[in-house]
């Protein structure tokens, strides 16, 4: 039975592209992330990987996905990007094959799920109580003072200072405010 060279080398590249590995999986870190963080996505390989295919990175979040080009030279697995998410949720991170210019997809996909938390809250900025104003800027570990007017009352109840803050009051010079707990830097 004879059968053209053509169907031949066909197939036995067909078979030969079937045989190798593709995508593998999708690794995110840090993972949770907090919202604002830049996050490291490496896709790795599964088995003999073509190191000349093309994929696309979907980011769930709205943004542009990415194209990668593995060449062996500039482009290879693993392949490592970064991602920065703006806004807290769950996103589902995606790999898979895609044709880019002369380089044919790459086999599969892989999916990875990614947690991204609300950044953390900035405290509440320092206020006087009324009657008094700010002296000067609030330092760089919270600490302020307030200085009191005419008919300034020293309040009921003292301030509620940060971590590492303590509250002080001194009624003759009308001055109330946090300064830093003594002991610490």
């Amino acid at each position: 039975m004879k059968y053209p060279v053509g169907l031949l080398f066909g197939l036995a590249s067909t078979l030969a592209f079937a045989q190798q590995g593709g995508i593998g999986a999708v690794k995110v870190e840090p993972n949770p992330a907090k919202a604002g963080q830049e996050v490291k996505i490496t896709i790795s390989a599964e088995g003999e990987a073509s190191s000349f295919c093309g994929m696309v990175v979907h980011f769930d979040d709205g943004s542009e996905s990415r194209q990668i080009k593995i060449d062996g030279k500039d482009g290879k697995f693993p392949a490592t990007i970064s991602k920065t998410y703006a806004k807290a949720g769950s996103y589902s991170i995606k790999a898979e094959g895609k044709k880019i210019t002369t380089h044919f997809p790459c086999v599969g996909s892989a999916t990875a799920k990614l947690v991204v938390e609300g950044a953390a809250a900035k405290p509440a900025a320092p206020a006087c109580p009324d009657g008094y104003k700010m002296s000067g800027k609030p330092g760089k570990a919270g600490d302020f003072s307030c200085k009191g007017g005419k008919g300034a009352v020293t309040p009921a109840q003292p301030l509620v200072c940060g971590d590492g803050l303590e509250y002080f009051s001194n009624d003759k010079a009308k001055q109330l405010g946090c300064r830093k707990a003594k002991g610490k830097k």
